[in-house]
């Protein structure tokens, strides 16, 4: 799991499908702990940011791939798509 130095409360990690027949689109797997974002409207709102964020990405297009998405602790208060499209956009060149 690689991390950006600027931004260090999400992590991705991007598997084979260890399937047979793999899926007709890519699996999307998003983990936001109740110990690390206490209040569940967070963590909605963050899964609900994450998951747009993704979804024109031609990045997660790949339907053989198992995309792992982890907070690894709470993001800023004032958290909106465009910060997380770009955190998204730095952890696709990490793993690539």
């Amino acid at each position: 799991m690689s991390v950006p130095a600027g931004a260090n409360w999400l992590s991705l990690k991007v598997l084979e499908n260890a399937s047979k027949k793999p899926p007709a689109k890519p699996q999307i797997h998003i983990s936001v702990p109740k110990k690390i974002v206490p209040l569940a409207t967070r963590r909605n709102r963050i899964k609900r940011l994450i998951r747009e964020a993704v979804r024109k990405e031609a990045f997660f297009g790949d339907a053989g791939k198992v995309y792992l998405f982890r907070v690894l602790r709470a993001p800023a208060e004032k958290l909106d798509l465009w910060d997380v499209k770009k955190l998204i956009v730095s952890l696709r060149g990490v793993t690539k």
